[in-house]
């Protein structure tokens, strides 16, 4: 769980796009997948749990060696989320009131951006402070963006 995300390439500034329930990157290959309510990155499964309930979001995952990976909303919308990955906090906060892009802020500054899209896509990229935050906590806040802000909803497989 250490690996950091450096999630994109080490060629610069890249993208992830969650399409349906896989992640995938730039290139098509798929990093990680949602199926039966268990995120699956290499050999790391988080089982997650969320309400999305109509007054409160909140998602909960934890790992097979129960590491327990939170989110859940600050305030009375889904403007603001708070975060905590097995001890890291972070922040997923909206960029503006018209849009549902966030941006995940770790101890060290913005970590990347989260973008949905009409579509059902959710886009997702590096941040200056990428390089901070492992993988796991990567692909856990960014399905969690996705259930509380993409358009379509996932279906489960």
């Amino acid at each position: 769980m250490a690996e950091k995300a450096g999630f994109f390439s080490e060629q610069g500034r890249g993208r992830w796009t969650w399409e349906g329930n896989e992640l995938v990157d730039a290139r098509g290959d798929v990093i990680a997948a949602v199926r039966s309510d268990v995120i699956i990155l290499g050999s790391e499964r988080l089982l997650i749990e969320s309400t999305p309930g109509p007054l409160q979001f909140r998602a909960r995952a934890t790992t097979g060696d129960g590491a327990i990976f939170t989110l859940s909303q600050a305030g009375m919308t889904v403007g603001t989320l708070t975060a905590n990955c097995d001890g890291r906090d972070y922040l997923l906060k909206r960029t503006s009131l018209w849009r549902k892009e966030r941006a995940i802020i770790g101890s060290d500054g913005v970590t990347a951006t989260v973008r949905p899209l009409i579509s059902g896509k959710v886009e997702v990229y590096d941040g200056p402070h990428t390089a901070s935050m492992p993988a796991i906590d990567a692909v856990f806040l960014t399905w969690g963006c996705v259930l509380v802000d993409s358009p379509v909803r996932r279906p489960r497989v």
